[in-house]
């Protein structure tokens, strides 16, 4: 049966697209709000995309199930809300679906996730109610949810919700759910269970004051959202020893007392009760901006990650606007070697591409491209030398007095360091404009020159350099308008540069509830 959106509805979706500042090639729902993806994965050749959704409102608020599905990871087709919070003192989610995964349990897709009531989340399970269907429209929640019903007794917790879960070659299904532990950091407790209904509580896998944190280690913060237990991806380079130290990848969502503040990833070796870290990184450097990511193996064996691209608006403007949040650009995920895990876009985006054009090459002046647009790409290879006063500026000018500033400066025998400036960015009000920061180490490098990716959509910016990612939220007034300009200082030039625009993928026709 067909349901028809009403006037409200369809003026909602109407409000949303009127917004200069909607992306087009990045995935954001129809209106309303999004905040995390959920059940990534890919089945039949179709990669399917859930996600935090509200239809109701530009707000955090009784939250759903999103759906979508797309062959390419670029075009994504809207479908039916899969879960829905039950009514009010109803059930364990009648306050919202919160975060989880998709499993296969013996040919039956099964959902795991945070039921929410009361401010208070628990483990619930939801199953196919046709697994044959390749588009998993329908989803039953199981009647004696919650499976877990809150976090072990005999700890003092923060909070306590999101899954990572898998089965293990004997056929024993493990969970891990995010938490924090009073006074000592965050966490993510471990559980068992031959059937995925009933789950035995082994312990937490690591905790944050068991990591030794050195000066330049960000915080992990009170409580682990989203964690993601991986083992580690390919090789970027297959050429290049692989780091015989680690072998798996805990990721998780560093949360403080209702901050989001960044997403990040201990590297280390788990033994399938504890997890022990050689390290820690950042998954990506622009903060709350890809925060929550979820990851899962496709069809090709890469190792696909999303990130849900927070809004820097404040909440008036995000009602007024009628929608808010944006998905990433799909991202691979590589073991670099140094055992570290690389991040760039998946090679699909590329497809995108039209009309390119190369900018003016070994110059020690400024150069600025002549195309214009919403949405672009640039790619960019910067020559800095050996001078520590070589600087490399790429500004996306978008006209009317607005720029946002890409600063690429040498540190030595420390590599290179990305400064985005987003203080003229836009002249919007409560916009945070803060500045952010990338280091890429010297390994990252290619004699003295680095390679540089700019992913720019109305307001979604995304920066990648040696394998890693800074995110962004900028609200130019003018997007159409913006071209790309390049300055090197100081012995700096440029050896390669190109500047794309980009198709859009945003569907027509959307509606609040497919």
């Amino acid at each position: 049966m067909t349901i028809l959106p009403t006037e409200s509805e369809a003026a909602s979706v109407e409000l949303a697209e009127s917004d200069h500042a909607l992306p087009q090639f990045h995935f954001t729902p129809p209106s309303g709000w999004l905040n995390d993806p959920n059940g990534l994965c890919q089945r039949n050749g179709s990669h399917h995309l859930f996600y935090q959704y509200n239809p109701e409102g530009a707000s955090h608020h009784r939250i759903h199930w999103g759906h979508a599905v797309s062959t390419d990871l670029l075009h994504w087709r809207d479908l039916p809300i899969a879960l829905v919070p039950a009514d009010p003192g109803t059930g364990p989610d009648d306050d919202g679906c919160w975060s989880g995964v998709i499993v296969d349990d013996a040919g039956i897709p099964t959902i795991v996730y945070s039921a929410n009531h009361d401010n208070r989340q628990t483990a619930a399970v939801a199953v196919a109610a046709n697994p044959a269907d390749p588009d998993l429209v329908e989803w039953r929640k199981d009647p004696d949810n919650p499976v877990i019903a809150g976090p072990p007794p005999e700890f003092a917790t923060t909070q306590f919700r999101d899954h990572s879960v898998w089965r293990d070659p004997a056929g024993t299904w493990h969970q891990l759910m995010g938490s924090g532990l009073v006074g000592r950091g965050g966490t993510a407790f471990a559980y068992s269970s031959t059937d995925m209904r009933t789950w035995a509580f082994d312990g937490p896998v690591l905790v944050g004051d068991q990591w030794d944190r050195g000066e330049t280690d960000p915080w992990t913060a009170t409580t682990w959202e989203c964690p993601d237990l991986i083992e580690m991806p390919r090789m970027a380079d297959p050429s290049e020893s692989s780091h015989e130290a680690a072998t798996h990848a805990l990721m998780f969502s560093a949360w403080d007392e209702g901050r989001t503040i960044e997403s990040l990833a201990f590297i280390g070796r788990f033994d399938g009760r504890s997890f022990t870290p050689t390290g820690l990184q950042r998954l990506d450097w622009g903060g709350r901006h890809a925060y929550a990511p979820q990851s899962y193996l496709d069809e090709r064996g890469r190792r696909i990650q999303i990130a849900w691209m927070q809004e820097a608006r404040d909440d008036a403007s995000m009602r007024e606007h009628g929608w808010c949040g944006c998905m990433s650009v799909p991202r691979e995920l590589t073991t670099l070697p140094d055992g570290s895990l690389g991040v760039d876009p998946v090679e699909e985006v590329s497809e995108l591409r039209r009309n390119e054009e190369e900018l003016l090459v070994g110059f020690t002046g400024g150069t600025a491209s002549a195309t214009t647009g919403a949405q672009l790409d640039a790619e960019f290879v910067v020559d800095l030398g050996h001078d520590l006063t070589s600087t490399v500026t790429i500004d996306l000018e978008h006209g009317q007095g607005e720029t946002t500033r890409l600063t690429v400066t040498a540190a030595g025998e420390d590599g290179v360091e990305v400064v985005l400036d987003r203080s003229a960015s836009t002249h919007e009000q409560g916009a945070d404009t803060a500045e952010l920061t990338m280091a890429v180490p010297a390994k990252a490098l290619f004699g003295t020159a680095l390679g540089l990716r700019l992913i720019f959509d109305h307001s979604a910016l995304e920066v990648f350099a040696g394998h890693r990612a800074m995110s962004a939220r900028i609200y130019p007034s003018a997007p159409q308008d913006t071209r790309v300009r390049v300055d090197a200082h100081g012995g700096a030039r440029l050896r390669s540069g190109s500047v794309w625009t980009m198709e859009s993928t945003r569907a027509s026709g959307r509606v609040l509830r497919p």
